[in-house]
């Protein structure tokens, strides 16, 4: 299994911010939201996309990446756990990618044995046979949804079948959505999130858009502010407060 990085922090977003969590980010994924314009260099290159573009771009990091079978990933979330009892978060680029994949599969249920509580950060875009693999029904699902800012075309970013199948099986699901000040008044975030919410129905959480705390502080109040007049959950991003671009935090 190609990973990106594995660590121990807080998780820094939705509905479980603050809680103590192992992290384990999966390289690939089947978006590039270029529309967040976040931007990292590499060889020589300005790569633009996501703040997780390391993840997406597997042919120009994937030297970078850790080549881990199941076990061996299993011993270093055992050593980043110690005697602690944080959630697993698995992330990407999109971990769904992987969801048929045998050795994933085992990791999970190994994940579980421990008594751990697995969370899944995802799209929503990729079908899950819930009966097939019922690990998935035990695990919880932070659905980011792309909005119109990411930059993605509408039928590639709204997958109704695989976000209603997903709010329907899984443990527990919440939404969770990145606004910038231009979406909220052209009242595109409002339109769209609602359009969202009437595919399957679940908690929604609104978080400013930015790579570094002087862009989350520009959209903040204003995300705070349509939260507040449309009776949604405001997060703030927690692990970019305190440790603005850094990776592996």
């Amino acid at each position: 299994m190609q990973i990106v990085e594995y660590f121990l922090s807080l998780q820094g977003e939705g509905k479980f911010a603050g809680r103590l969590a192992i992290f384990i980010r999966f390289a690939g994924c089947n978006f590039n939201c270029f529309g967040f314009d976040v931007k990292k260099e590499k060889n020589g290159k300005i790569l633009r996309g996501c703040d997780t573009i390391r993840a997406v771009f597997t042919k120009e990091f994937k030297n970078d990446y850790k080549n881990l079978s199941k076990d061996e990933l299993l011993t270093q979330v055992k050593r980043l756990k110690k005697d602690f009892s944080p959630i697993v978060v698995i992330t990407g680029g999109e971990p769904t990618l992987h969801h048929k994949d045998k050795d994933f599969l085992g990791l999970l249920d190994e994940l579980r044995a421990l008594n751990l509580e697995l969370h899944f950060e995802s799209n929503a875009s990729i079908f899950i046979d819930f009966n097939k693999y019922p690990i998935y029904k035990d695990c919880v699902f932070a659905l980011s949804v792309k909005l119109s800012n990411s930059g993605l075309l509408k039928e590639e970013r709204i997958k109704k079948e695989a976000i209603k199948n997903i709010v329907l099986n899984s443990k527990t699901s919440f939404y969770k959505f990145v606004l910038d000040e231009k979406i909220i008044k052209n009242d595109m975030a409002k339109k769209e999130i609602a359009e969202i919410i009437n595919i399957a129905s679940a908690e929604v959480f609104c978080m400013p858009m930015g790579s570094n705390e002087k862009e989350l502080k520009k959209n903040a109040k204003e995300v705070a502010k349509f939260c507040i007049e449309n009776g949604y959950n405001y997060s703030d991003r927690l692990h970019i407060r305190l440790w603005g671009s850094k990776e592996g935090v």
